[in-house]
């Protein structure tokens, strides 16, 4: 299986992490696994995790030399379970400490451009969003069963959507006809028709992004997660922690500013480090990527 995911800050967030070797390292979102590889180049030895069952399988083939020579473990779980999962793992492979974790809350351009998951603007895939194949509820769903209000205020704040109101509208308006949005191509058409304007951004974007958001609990796992990786980090370890949205990236600054006024640690980025502008125009979708560090 190949991956056509770009990782972003790459090389900015592996050389922050100052991967010792032999140590063992975390990588919370194993994604297309460009992280864990870079890692793993520089000596470490990785858990990573991923609760979407696709990146897991295409991990084990990309990585099975170093998955059996034990220098790497896949976990299919969400990252919001770091510290139960770890706390069975070091035991059973006899691990003594962790010596970082790295987020990169972003969505994996595999994901993005699959047809059948709903996440992407093309093709008559059913609108489903889940990363995790678990969880119960669809973006079809919340479409079918949200208020007006409702579905405003999930555009609005979770993706930025400046006509939230009037796409809002339109869905209730449709569903009390009797006509339901089941994939991504009837939102998608549905948003052409209110939104006029064109520019560079697909004019469906924000209200993707809003339902995957929503879909997936992405901002409470965050909340979730960030507690967890500092209790599981021995002291002078960092955590590296990827956002790309600004609710993400609002939780990392305060979570690790907190941490630092409490003295648990040192706040390492003053600013967020952002991708530079060769990096933006090799890869469009960068452009909103904000890293931040914590040493422990």
């Amino acid at each position: 299986m190949k991956t056509n995911h770009i990782t972003v800050l790459l090389k900015e967030a592996v050389d922050n992490l100052q991967v010792k070797s032999g140590n063992w390292y975390v990588d919370a979102t194993f994604g297309g696994g460009g992280h864990t590889e870079l890692i793993l180049n520089n000596g470490g030895k990785v858990i990573a995790f991923d609760f979407d069952q696709s990146a897991i399988e295409m991990g084990q083939e990309r990585f099975r030399k170093e998955i059996d020579s034990g220098k790497l473990i896949l976990v299919e779980a969400n990252f919001t379970k770091l510290k139960e999962e770890l706390r069975i793992i070091k035991s059973q492979h006899d691990i003594k400490k962790i010596s970082g974790v790295l987020f990169d809350f972003g969505t994996s351009t595999d994901q993005l451009m699959n047809k059948e998951r709903g996440f992407s603007f093309l093709g008559e895939g059913d609108l489903d969003m889940r990363m995790d194949q678990n969880l119960g509820v669809k973006a079809k769903d919340l479409l079918a069963l949200l208020s007006e209000k409702q579905l405003t205020d999930t555009f609005f704040q979770l993706g930025g959507e400046t006509e939230a109101k009037k796409i809002a509208k339109e869905i209730v308006s449709d569903r009390k006809k009797g006509v339901m949005i089941n994939s991504n191509q009837d939102l998608v058409t549905l948003i052409e028709k209110v939104k006029k304007s064109r520019n560079k951004t697909h004019p469906a974007t924000k209200v993707f992004q809003a339902l995957r958001i929503i879909v997936n609990d992405e901002l409470n796992n965050i909340l979730d997660s960030l507690p967890q990786a500092l209790e599981v980090v021995e002291s002078g370890s960092r955590i590296v922690a990827i956002s790309f949205h600004e609710g993400e990236d609002r939780i990392v600054k305060s979570t690790f500013k907190n941490w630092q006024e409490t003295e648990q640690g040192t706040l390492i980025t003053k600013k967020p480090l952002t991708p530079s502008e060769e990096a933006i125009k090799d890869n469009p979708r960068c452009r909103s990527a904000k890293m931040r560090i914590f040493e422990k």
